[in-house]
């Protein structure tokens, strides 16, 4: 059966119209080859080959259709999607579908590294593909950056004209590509990556599979340098948005800081004291603030709760660590934090500290913040000066005055006694000095606080040199030296005192102040502090030991007493023991019942242990030597009081070392079949 040349160009005709495929159109070959006569068959030859060829145009304008298309869908994404990574994601997925590949994928160039790294890909399902980064001068990426053209390859492992990597390959192995093809993204006329697309069978690419694939090349160059200047612009802005927070938070600190220097200076201008200035403070930086002085005792103090404190009578002291900070702030001249959210600030003027400023607040402060509260620290030390400047107004020459008469009135005495009446004494009256010796900075401070409790009147009072020096008559000497001693129970630091002994007469003064600086010296030489002497326990050794230093009084001891002195370690207590029996007995004049009675001992345990002074100290009862064994057992007394028992406690020191010799010979004698037994303190 055959059909006729006029039906043979109907049905191309209708095939061509119902779209049908190439193959459809070949199966009309056998039926034209059976046409009977050639004039016939060579015809519908040809009408056949014009239906083939209408096919192939057909195809071509559909390819193409379907390349604009994705084009157009493109160009469409590159101004809908924002995010960079999903317009890579659609433009390989295209170029994928639309060359009818196996694998699409997108190689990225990184400048800080000088390579290129797999961003975006499709078709592929190998862990160790997506982590390929390829270098300059490697790989069919490598040839493309270089030559700025496309490439393709129907052979990848067997082609020779890139440079292979063992990575790259057996990455390319796992993804069985066989057919490659890659064309580079061009922007400003650098290449700033590679699309590919891959196929795992032996495939040819076309001139325009290769056209089309550029074109999405370059329409992803344009996405990937959208992206970057979208991420400088980002980048600008959000610069642009801190700087101007940066600007509006400076300018909001500035003026609250503004604020708080008007409110300090306005406080200060009309007559604000110590608690004001803290509430002021508490109010602002919320939490509680207290003023101290340079002793660490508040003065003053309020909170943002409570408004301002009335402190204790006794004041209430700054905890350790806050002291420490305090001597911090002093050093380094600005505030100090410790622990989380507290915060100290030196108050320093004059000649040296006045206080500090504390701070206890729920969160740290910020540094405006901080800011204010030095500014607070400075305007507490302007209120500190002044109400000083006020308490020395009322006492302007008391100071000159003190100085004058301790170091000699001369003629000016008659006009020194009659300022000193201002302030309570009475040079024709008995009088006393008494001098604490606290450092320069402890007696400034004693001295503020002495100022508050005694007042413009009853004494005179002044630092001199390291020492605080305190006239007073006699009969009024008691409240100022109560006075004195509530101060010390404030101070923080070392101390020593000496109360000098009565005069009569002011010219004495000078010559009390030197005895009195003398034995102070000793006191520092004996290392004895944080009491108050009378003169006259040390008159007889300030004269001879007051330039001594210690290494010098522990060699008097060595020399004068030998080994009752420095004996062995083990028999401290009966050496001691010893000393204050002998100590005993020449204080009672050589009577051995007297000496007795005043240690609590019998008569003749004393006289065992005078004897036993006699085999470590020989020589003592000879009458030279009697004195300076005396000398320098009541100067050890004096330096070592605690080694010396009161009469009773002696023996209780003697019994439970009696017990703890006797527990461990007990113990010993358990464990090895008893020991030698000991012997008595006696």
């Amino acid at each position: 059966m055959y059909l006729p040349s006029m039906d043979i160009e109907t049905e191309v005709v209708r095939l061509l119209h119902r779209d049908a495929g190439r193959r459809e159109l070949e199966a009309l070959r056998d039926h034209v080859l059976q046409l009977p006569e050639e004039v016939q068959r060579e015809r519908a030859l040809e009408i056949l080959s014009m239906g083939l060829t209408i096919k192939d145009r057909l195809e071509q304008h559909q390819q193409r259709e379907r390349g604009l298309m994705a084009v157009i869908e493109t160009a469409q994404d590159l101004t809908r999607i924002v995010d960079i990574d999903a317009v890579l994601r659609v433009i390989v997925q295209r170029a994928r579908t639309l060359l009818g590949c196996d694998v699409g994928y997108l190689s990225v160039y990184d400048p800080e590294r000088r390579d290129f790294y797999v961003r975006a890909t499709d078709g592929a399902f190998s862990e160790r593909f997506c982590r390929i980064r390829v270098s300059l001068d490697t790989g069919v990426c490598g040839y493309v950056a270089r030559h700025r053209s496309p490439y393709s390859s129907s052979d990848y492992s067997g082609d020779s004209r890139f440079n292979h990597s063992d990575f790259i390959d057996g990455a390319m192995r796992d993804e069985g590509i066989a057919s490659i093809l890659g064309v580079p993204l061009l922007s400003a006329g650098e290449v700033s990556g590679v699309l590919f697309v891959g196929d795992r069978y032996v495939r040819a690419y076309t001139a325009w599979e290769t056209s089309i694939l550029s074109t999405l090349g370059a329409q992803a160059s344009v996405a990937i340098g959208n992206a970057r200047l979208f991420e400088q612009a980002r980048d600008a802005l959000a610069r642009a948005s801190a700087t101007n927070e940066l600007l509006s938070r400076q300018t909001a600190d500035t003026r609250a800081a503004a604020e708080a220097h008007e409110q300090l200076t306005a406080l200060v201008a009309r007559g604000g004291d110590l608690p004001d200035v803290c509430a002021m403070l508490a109010g602002r930086l919320g939490g509680r603030v207290a003023v101290c002085d340079a002793g660490g005792r508040e003065i003053a103090a309020a909170s943002d709760g409570h408004g301002i404190e009335e402190p204790p009578e006794e004041g209430r002291w700054i905890e350790d660590a806050a002291y420490a900070a305090l001597t911090e702030s002093r050093r380094t001249g600005r505030s100090v934090a410790y622990r989380k959210s507290r915060r100290v600030c030196a108050v320093v003027g004059g000649e040296g500290p006045l206080g500090g400023l504390v701070l206890h607040t729920a969160e740290p402060l910020s540094d405006v913040a901080v800011r204010i509260f030095e500014r607070g620290a400075m305007v507490t030390g302007v209120v500190l000066l002044l109400k000083e400047q006020r308490a020395l107004s009322l006492m302007s020459d008391a100071p000159a005055v003190l100085h004058g008469l301790v170091h000699g009135p001369g003629e000016r005495s008659e006009r020194f006694a009659r300022q000193a009446e201002k302030y309570g004494v009475d040079l024709h009256r008995p009088m006393q000095l008494l001098l604490v010796r606290a450092g320069r900075d402890g007696c400034a401070h004693l001295c503020r606080m002495l100022t508050d409790r005694l007042g413009p009147s009853g004494a005179l009072f002044d630092e001199i040199g390291d020492s605080l020096v305190v006239l007073a008559n006699a009969a009024r000497m008691a409240p100022a030296h109560a006075a004195v001693l509530a101060c010390l129970r404030h101070h923080r630091g070392p101390f020593s005192g000496v109360m000098g002994e009565v005069l009569g007469d002011p010219a004495g003064l000078p010559a009390s102040f030197e005895k009195a600086e003398r034995c102070l010296d000793l006191l520092d030489a004996l290392g004895r502090q944080g009491e108050i002497f009378d003169e006259s326990r040390l008159a007889l050794y300030a004269p001879l030991f007051s330039r001594a230093d210690a290494a010098a009084i522990e060699g008097f001891f060595r020399a004068a007493l030998g080994k009752l002195y420095a004996g062995p370690a083990a028999q401290e207590i009966r050496r001691t023991a010893l000393a204050g029996t002998l100590l005993a007995y020449l204080d009672c004049g050589y009577n051995a019942a007297e000496a007795a009675r005043s240690q609590s001992l019998h008569i003749n345990t004393l006289r065992q242990r005078l004897e036993a002074v006699d085999a470590l100290l020989e020589g003592w009862r000879d009458a030279g030597r009697a004195l300076e064994v005396h000398m320098a057992l009541r100067l050890w007394r004096l330096r070592d009081p605690h080694r010396f028992f009161e009469p009773g406690e002696e023996l209780a020191a003697a019994s439970g070392a009696s017990r703890d010799r006797r527990g461990g010979r007990a113990s010993r004698g358990r464990r090895a079949g008893g020991g030698p037994g000991g012997r008595s303190m006696t």
